[in-house]
């Protein structure tokens, strides 16, 4: 994943032999794309990962930017200001860069009550704000290592009065972003709470109340600014994933793809290698380091190993009883372009929420939907668009465990839960059923089968403030 090229990508930079093991036909994880030909349109490319970014295409605080300026490699970014939500007050056109036209579009589907609530949010974040403009998120770390990597270079640019207020305010950088807006007074009915409590909920797949401080503050310095736009990778996600595997490569780095993790070898209470499917050993002299979800991980650990096993125990970072977020529904459309608006207007990312009663976790009740071709071109025919549309981390695993993928049973579930992904798009394409020349489902099954991830998960759901990555 991205993660983990990142990290074998700064190792190489640093001087270390590097090589990555992805058990996939190609890098990137869950940020990777794939092609399919249509007789008498053409090839279509398909992103079936993130395709939400902001940051990254001119220096930032954003870790990734950090990370590519570090290694000295970049995809080529494209840029747009503007998205668009569907939710039960009406169409809420959400512009970056423009504080103001955010505030009019909070006044005019949440009343003047929404406006001042968005101003006393404001005013509430301002010192975790600036706190986290001081201190880039890259580099935090949950240990005393942190008094290295963040307290020693950047403890003069912290205003101590500015830190005190926010603690005085019972805001805490690692709590949940639920005690911001509860300082600045926001209830739980106002549109300014939703709108946030959706973005904690589109950043880690929980809801304010358990999603870090840092993070949803994080996001509204970077979407806010002025000026500020959003970025799409020309290529899709995957063009991100190319661009660390060359810079781990070019410093004598190894991507090995098609190469799944069997097991970790341990010697001596260190691990020295790892076993891969095919029989082959790769050995390691310093480290071994596992991108994977826990639980995964944990399967990596020799049993008869006691040393090893105990690496195993509640609270540590293999600790396989960690709650897992559910899993995902994927629709992948190519469809034509005729009679619709022009790429400008039709817009990359639509959002669809159900209900504000309902919790944004609720089955069915968020879909996310990317148009790529809107601002990449070369993405889809002339003439056709690509889209992404999936439900966010809202999938149980449980009623797909068991199902044969080339079972009537499978096709069917696939067909009947499809259906809250296609009125996501007919949200803003009505007719996009008549539109289309390419379709592809994809479950739970499909997310733990390519993804190589327990129940197909989305990662740990652990709770800002109360729990936190050992």
């Amino acid at each position: 994943g991205i993660g983990g090229l990142s990290c074998a990508a700064m190792l190489a930079k640093y001087g270390y032999k590097v090589t990555v093991a992805e058990a996939h036909d190609r890098p990137g994880g869950s940020a990777h794309a794939f092609s399919r030909r249509v007789p008498g349109a053409g090839t279509f490319t398909f992103d079936s990962g993130p395709s939400l970014f902001s940051g990254c295409s001119s220096p930032s605080a954003n870790p990734l930017r950090q990370v590519l300026d570090a290694v000295g490699e970049a995809p080529e970014w494209r840029t747009y200001d503007a998205w668009r939500m569907y939710i039960p007050e009406g169409t809420f056109d959400v512009r970056s860069g423009d504080e103001a036209a955010f505030r009019r579009e909070m006044a005019r589907l949440g009343g003047d009550q929404a406006a001042s609530d968005w101003a006393r949010l404001l005013e509430a974040n301002a010192p975790l704000a600036d706190l986290i403009a001081a201190v880039p998120p890259i580099a935090l770390r949950g240990d005393l290592g942190a008094a290295l990597t963040a307290g020693v270079p950047y403890a003069g640019k912290v205003d101590p009065v500015g830190a005190l207020r926010m603690l005085l305010g019972g805001i805490s950088p690692s709590g949940p972003f639920s005690a911001v807006l509860a300082r600045a007074g926001v209830r739980q009915s106002s549109l300014v709470y939703r709108f946030f409590d959706f973005l904690a909920f589109a950043l880690s797949g929980l809801p304010a109340s358990d999603t870090s401080a840092a993070a949803v503050s994080f996001m509204i310095r970077e979407l806010f600014e002025p000026g500020a736009v959003m970025d799409y990778p020309v290529g899709g996600s995957q063009a991100i994933a190319d661009t660390l595997v060359r810079a781990v490569e070019k410093r004598g780095g190894r991507v090995l793809l098609k190469a799944r993790a069997k097991q970790v070898r341990v010697e001596g209470g260190r691990c020295t290698g790892v076993w891969l499917a095919d029989g082959s050993l790769l050995e390691a002299k310093l480290a071994v380091v596992l991108n994977m979800p826990t639980w995964d991980a944990a399967k990596l650990v020799p049993e008869d190993d006691p040393a090893a096993r105990r690496a195993l125990k509640p609270g540590s970072a293999l600790d396989s009883s960690a709650p897992a977020t559910p899993s995902f529904m994927h629709l992948h459309l190519g469809f034509r372009s005729d009679g619709l608006p022009p790429p400008e207007d039709l817009g990359i990312h639509h959002i669809a929420i159900r209900s504000w009663e309902e919790k944004l976790d609720a089955r069915d009740n968020a879909v996310f939907v990317s148009v790529p071709s809107t601002l990449d071109p070369e993405a889809a025919p002339a003439g056709y668009h690509t889209l992404h549309a999936y439900l966010p981390a809202t999938e149980p695993f449980e009623p797909w465990a068991g199902l044969q993928r080339s079972s009537p049973e499978y096709a069917q579930r696939k067909e009947e839960r499809s259906q809250a992904l296609w009125a996501g798009v007919e949200a803003f394409i009505p007719d996009i059923r008549e539109r289309v020349v390419y379709q592809s489902v994809g479950s739970p099954l499909t997310h733990a089968r390519y993804l190589n991830t327990h129940r197909g998960t989305y990662g740990p759901a652990l709770r800002a403030g109360s729990e936190a990555f050992p």
